[in-house]
């Protein structure tokens, strides 16, 4: 019996040593990867540490471009207000005009069922009113394609 005991234990030792051995590989394999995680992040530390640098300066620029934008907005206000009271002369005078026209339409009617004139001087008097009337639109009209364009 005492050689069924020797052989255990030196299976037993065997097997002891052979686990020692893979657990001394894998201990080697673990410190290598340990090793490894360290390097990436200490890498990780200084490249946080430059985009955080690099964060900082895009955000300080962003609020200077947002001032610049600002004060170039509020510059504009002016002349969107000139444009607005542009606009409104331009529809005051387009209402004067339309109100101008109107009334000379009626006078001239008036004119026509009231007083007898021969046929040339109606004709002529006709002709200048309506020359007159033709070159307040053309002119109106004139005035509002160069008030556009600009």
């Amino acid at each position: 019996m005492d050689l069924y005991i020797q052989i255990s234990i030196i299976v037993i030792t065997v097997a002891i040593v052979v686990l020692m051995y893979f657990l001394i590989q894998t201990m080697k394999v673990l410190k290598a990867a340990l090793e490894e995680v360290r390097l990436t992040v200490g890498e990780l530390r200084s490249d946080v540490s430059q985009i955080s640098v690099d964060v900082k300066e895009m955000i300080h620029n962003t609020n200077e471009m947002t001032l610049d934008v600002r004060t170039k907005l509020r510059s504009l206000d002016v002349l969107f207000a000139t444009v607005n009271d542009v606009g409104q002369a331009v529809h005051s005078f387009t209402h004067v005009m339309k109100e101008s026209a109107a009334s000379l339409v009626t006078t001239i009617k008036g004119k026509e069922q009231h007083e007898v004139y021969d046929s040339e001087s109606v004709h002529s008097h006709k002709t200048k009113k309506i020359s007159a009337v033709t070159d307040g639109i053309m002119s109106s009209i004139r005035i509002w394609r160069k008030l556009k364009n600009n």
